[in-house]
């Protein structure tokens, strides 16, 4: 009997080491586990500092720290909670095992389970697995094998490497600087005790969602580590007292989202040769331009929150080009990636309707055509017959300004002229052919029908970049060369500078059209003289407002850089009056400032061809000898386009400026006060004046009596267009009309009325009904 309890003991002893030390052999250890610690992909500035790394996903990390790196208090609490005897066993937690097979034998499962270190180690390293006993079977052995081969050390640097912190922190590093904002060696006892605390049940355990589950498991871990003698009372009890300094959220360590984002989406052989070589992504950002960038657009929407009694939800984007290679050296895409209502949305990439923005295209193609900043456009009422009916641009202070030139017009934004002068130089296609085809905008509809001529006024959609690139062009005075995300000789990017560049626009007329978007003094009567715009140095800027006011934009340049900014809400509520001058214009100003803070601002060399003469601004024509100074303007001409000379039948026998026929309407308003200056040119003899009609109301329109206007919206001009000679009496049998000064109204009620205009020269008389009803 005792040879036979012998050998059974013997026997017994053999199958255990054969098991312990044999059958670990048998099973393989994950193949990246055997590649050392994850590397992931990377993302690197210009200047080679880490932007972002990916690991599976969309999960974040840092560079793998070393054993040394980690921190005898992290080390000690993670220990604590996970695996108390990880020092002492060979892979395999005999004790906890038993209370396992305890557990699952039970409850016929494996819910949870004393799982050691290095097991768990071998789980985050290996494909997903289903959680039964055969996967728990696969996971001891390979425990084994990995404690075989490798020392504790190497173990628990792995594991605190991959292990998930929650808020797709992955590795002790990221979670200390994605929590705390401080590298590992700086946590304190308490700090490690929160973190080791959270792979255990991430989102439960969030501590920005749910701070009083995180802290009752960081005081667990505290126990944990006083029970296991790593603390003293008096540790422990200073621990619990130590008052946690979170950061607001993870977009704190969460460098240029919405960029890298695009760089994934659209440099993709960048991405998929740097992922094959082991590589970083070597992106075009440079990270001090990007920290300023997002911190201006987070300070300004808070001004303006403020100022304007807005509600927190305002969004805004900016983006910064370098004008020399086309290089996105900042690009924000919102206040806050997840500090913010809707924050992930990119509003660099999101379209959006365009405002004034793309007036200095159309003015830019005029210039190239013939026409001179001098030319002069007639700033008057127009209506245009669409195949959606009738179209009448307004200015945005509801004005007409009479005669203006190209300079004026543009740099003061007024939409009538531009509207005006697109319909002259060949009509919408022109621009819309110049935007998607050389320009490259892709976010344009598929016919140029759906824009007509308010296409100039902005009634597109566009995105931030691709319209900032744009003015990025204007910069170069003409050239045209593709923004770039990812550097110049990057694997899978261009190699070349020039690559994809073009001639797009004449350089001379370019040069014109910045001149005149940097004047101060022409758009002083819509902007001031201390508005946003104006620089410390000269710089070339667009503003520009889509309809009620729910997008605005300002975008300029200097030789050296484009800045791009839009504001608005990503639901599309409109804002509250804010046009591109009070919100986007201050975020450009600071911006503009900050990338000319450590450099010489430069500007452009006058072209060979530009020549500075005077002009009789009424006319755009060369004056006179008897033309009063005040009438008279210095322009500069490009190209070889001189202005004509004027003529005598320009003029009046008093020298009174000759204005067309076609400012009559406009001559008899209140807006007019050039009558000391000018007069209206005579019919010809034998011309009789065109009948006169009434504009104002339309046949057949249709007013509502809105509530929430003033006055309910009760007042509707009354308005012919005519020669400008008539001497109009307004009738109406059911409705009060009012006059101040040459300007009539009607006030509205309910009902259908008609209204009568009669001229008391002529005696005739036209009609026309209006419609009212009430919201």
């Amino acid at each position: 009997m005792k040879k036979f309890f012998l050998s059974l003991l013997m026997a017994t002893f053999l199958i255990g080491g054969t098991g312990y030390y044999i059958a670990p052999l048998f099973f393989s250890l994950p193949e990246e586990l055997e590649q050392g610690p994850p590397q992931g992909l990377l993302f690197v500035d210009r200047d080679g500092e880490p932007v972002r790394r990916f690991l599976d996903g969309e999960l974040r990390a840092e560079d793998p720290a070393s054993f040394d790196e980690f921190p005898k208090n992290l080390i000690e609490a993670t220990i604590a909670v996970e695996d108390s005897r990880f020092f002492s066993h060979g892979g395999i937690d005999f004790i906890g095992l038993g209370r396992a097979l305890r557990d699952g034998l039970s409850d016929q499962g494996f819910a949870s389970g004393a799982s050691t270190i290095t097991q768990q180690t071998i789980k985050l390293y290996s494909p997903a697995r289903p959680r039964n006993l055969r996967t728990k079977f696969i996971e001891i052995l390979s425990a084994r094998k990995l404690e075989m081969f490798a020392d504790k050390e190497t173990i628990l640097t792995a594991y605190l490497n991959k292990l998930p912190y929650g808020n797709q922190y992955t590795g002790a590093r990221t979670a200390a600087r994605g929590y705390f904002g401080k590298p590992m060696g700086d946590l304190s006892v308490s700090e490690a005790a929160m973190l080791a605390g959270l792979p255990n049940k991430p989102t439960r355990f969030n501590p920005w969602r749910s701070m009083e589950s995180a802290k009752k498991r960081q005081l667990w871990v505290l126990k944990r580590m006083k029970e296991e003698s790593y603390l003293t009372e008096a540790q422990f009890a200073t621990s619990l007292i130590e008052a946690l300094s979170f950061l607001p959220g993870p977009a704190q360590t969460f460098r240029a989202p919405h960029f890298v984002d695009l760089v994934l989406e659209q440099q993709s052989p960048a991405v998929d040769a740097a992922a094959a070589t082991g590589t970083p992504v070597q992106t075009t950002l440079d990270l001090d331009a990007q920290k300023f960038v997002e911190a201006t657009v987070t300070a300004e929407l808070v001004r303006l929150s403020h100022e304007a009694g807005e509600s927190n939800d305002i969004q805004a984007a900016a983006v910064v080009i370098d004008n020399a290679n086309g290089d996105v050296l900042a690009l924000a895409g919102s206040r806050s990636f997840f500090g913010s209502q809707a924050g992930q949305m990119n509003g660099a990439w999101a379209p959006r309707s365009a405002g004034s923005t793309l007036k200095p295209f159309t003015y830019l193609m005029a210039l190239e055509q013939g026409r001179t900043a001098a030319t002069v456009l007639a700033d008057t009422p127009i209506e245009y017959i669409t195949s959606t009916g009738t179209y009448q641009p307004v200015n945005f202070d509801r004005q007409f300004h009479g005669p203006v030139s190209i300079r004026e017009a543009l740099a003061n934004s007024l939409n009538v002229p531009a509207v005006k002068l697109l319909d002259e130089i060949g009509g919408p296609s022109l621009l819309y052919d110049l935007m998607r085809d050389r320009l490259r905008f892709s976010s344009l509809d598929d016919s140029v029908a759906e824009y007509g001529l308010g296409l100039t006024l902005g009634n597109a959609e566009v995105r931030l970049l691709e319209l900032t690139n744009a003015y990025a062009c204007l910069a170069r005075l003409g050239e045209y060369r593709p923004y770039r995300l990812v550097q110049r000789g990057q694997p899978g990017g261009s190699t070349l500078l020039n690559a994809d560049s073009s001639r797009v626009f004449d350089p001379a007329a370019s040069w014109l059209i910045a001149d005149i978007l940097s004047d101060t003094a022409a758009r002083a009567e819509s902007f001031g003289l201390s508005s946003p715009l104006n620089l410390p140095f000269r710089c070339a800027a667009k503003t520009g407002t889509s309809t009620d006011f729910r997008d605005n934009w300002t975008i300029g340049f200097t030789p050296d850089f484009t800045v791009g900014v839009w504001m608005g809400r990503f639901s599309n509520r409109p804002l509250k009056q804010v046009s591109g001058a009070m919100g986007a214009a201050p975020i450009f100003h600071r911006i503009m400032v900050e990338l000319h803070q450590d450099r010489e601002p430069q500007w452009y060399d006058r072209p060979s061809t530009a020549v500075r003469m005077e002009v009789d601004a009424l006319t755009g024509r060369t004056p006179p000898s008897h033309v009063e100074p005040q009438r008279i303007r210095s322009e500069w001409f490009v190209g070889g386009s001189l202005p004509q000379p004027a003529s005598a039948d320009d003029y009046s026998p008093d020298r009174k400026t000759f204005l067309p026929t076609t400012y009559a309407n406009w001559w008899r308003s209140e807006a007019n006060d050039l009558k000391p200056f000018a007069a209206l040119k005579p019919l010809p003899e034998g011309e009789t004046s065109p009948p006169f009609r009434i504009v104002s109301p339309l046949d057949g329109t249709v007013a509502f009596l809105d509530p929430d206007l003033p006055g309910r919206g009760a007042k509707f001009p009354l308005e012919i267009a005519g020669s400008g000679r008539e001497a109009i009496k307004w009738k109406s049998d059911s409705l009060e009309i009012q006059v101040a000064g040459k300007t009539h109204w009607v006030i509205l009620r309910p009902g259908r009325h008609d209204i009568q205009a009669v001229d008391g020269k002529t005696g005739r008389v036209e009609s026309t009904t209006l419609v009212v009803e009430a919201l």
